[in-house]
């Protein structure tokens, strides 16, 4: 019995989103198994075109899809679909709740702490919309969308338009971050749960050509950081949630020194310690590790590892800190690493997992 119990607590569940047709599966419920690191699909879902990011319910018992399309059927914009999350098994079950985004390919969604409300940014859209989440955690039609606008980056083939590419909230205050690739920027809101706005607030400019695409914030120090996907940089942020400001600082390679080679970054995230930063690069195909400093939040390049893969798009660690999932996108594989929690360093597994276009991965609550 108690192998058997042993054994149900080491297995997660995850949630991973691809890319595809409405008819394709483009949600997959797995399991991974934290002891023999063993990853299985056990369950497949259709009906939602290109289900490019995914989000939780702080409660657990929603997932969310961002629908990233032009248009829903007769609809200008993407939408967001709603899952309801069985809490024994982990496994989902698409709801007929969908709203419009109103913008063009959304690619990123998040919630806030209080699950009140979903966020998404829309990349073609270039704007970002606020969507109620009602107290049985279904989606109501978008109550806020904001348009960006400014001075646009440098690169005419990328940045030719404001691109909203993430939107998070800072934490502990009302402000809400909206990272734009086309304008080199990270627009602040602040959102008022009364009227269930979103008033601009301030912009935070990032170098010229850099193109941010994701934002994180550190558990514990008042920094966030910044992915710059057009230079493959990371840009220190220091953080102040009183005022809902956010000053740009170093910026450092996620490259090794000397590569010349093509490359859009894409995903950051931290260790749950704070100790340790990862990104993952697209071109170079490789995750990069770096260490924190825990007094000033500075970066430490350390490592770099092939990804075991083509185009890592997305990635996510475990909860419990001891591994880290990669999804390749142009391969169509997860490839599992371990992650030594004393060091930070990355070593690939035997484990992996082949999947359509896999592009983000979400662990269960």
């Amino acid at each position: 019995m108690s192998n058997d119990k042993e054994q149900l607590t080491s297995l997660k569940t995850l949630y991973i989103g691809s890319y595809g047709a409405v008819s394709e599966p483009t949600v997959h419920v797995c399991t991974f198994d934290e002891k023999t690191g063993e990853l299985t699909v056990i369950q497949q879902l259709s009906g939602v075109e290109n289900a490019s990011f995914l989000t939780l319910h702080p409660n657990g018992k929603q997932l969310y899809a961002a629908s990233e399309t032009e248009s829903t059927a007769d609809a200008e914009g993407g939408s967001a679909a709603t899952f309801e999350i069985d809490a024994a098994a982990g496994t989902l079950t698409l709801t007929s709740n969908s709203v419009l985004t109103y913008g063009a390919h959304p690619c990123y969604i998040s919630t806030d702490p209080a699950g009140k409300v979903l966020y998404a940014a829309n990349y073609t859209g270039g704007n970002v919309a606020l969507i109620p989440i009602a107290a049985d955690g279904k989606l109501e039609a978008a109550a806020a969308v904001q348009q960006h606008a400014g001075e646009l980056g440098p690169n005419a083939a990328r940045q030719d338009a404001p691109h909203a590419h993430c939107i998070v909230p800072l934490a502990g205050s009302p402000y809400v971050c909206a990272v734009d690739l086309g304008i080199d920027s990270i627009v602040i809101y602040r959102f008022d749960e009364e009227k269930r706005s979103l008033a601009p607030h301030g912009i935070s400019k990032v170098h010229r050509g850099a193109g941010p695409r994701h934002l994180i914030f550190h558990p514990s120090l008042l920094i966030g950081y910044v992915m710059n996907e057009l230079d493959s940089t990371i840009t220190l942020l220091k953080v102040d949630a009183d005022k809902g400001l956010l000053t740009a600082g170093k910026a450092i390679s996620a490259l090794p020194e000397g590569f010349a080679g093509y490359n859009d970054a894409a995903d950051i995230h931290l260790g749950a310690s704070g100790r340790y930063l990862y990104s993952s690069n697209r071109g170079h195909n490789s995750i990069a590790v770096f260490s924190v400093d825990q007094e000033t939040g500075e970066l430490s390049l350390i490592q770099h590892v092939d990804c075991g893969g083509d185009a890592p798009r997305n990635f996510a660690i475990t909860p419990e800190g001891g591994h880290l999932l990669v999804a390749n996108q142009k391969t169509g594989n997860v490839v599992v690493f371990s992650v030594d929690e004393g060091t930070g360093l990355l070593t690939r597994t035997t484990a992996s997992l082949q999947l359509q276009s896999p592009v983000c991965i979400q662990f269960a609550i």
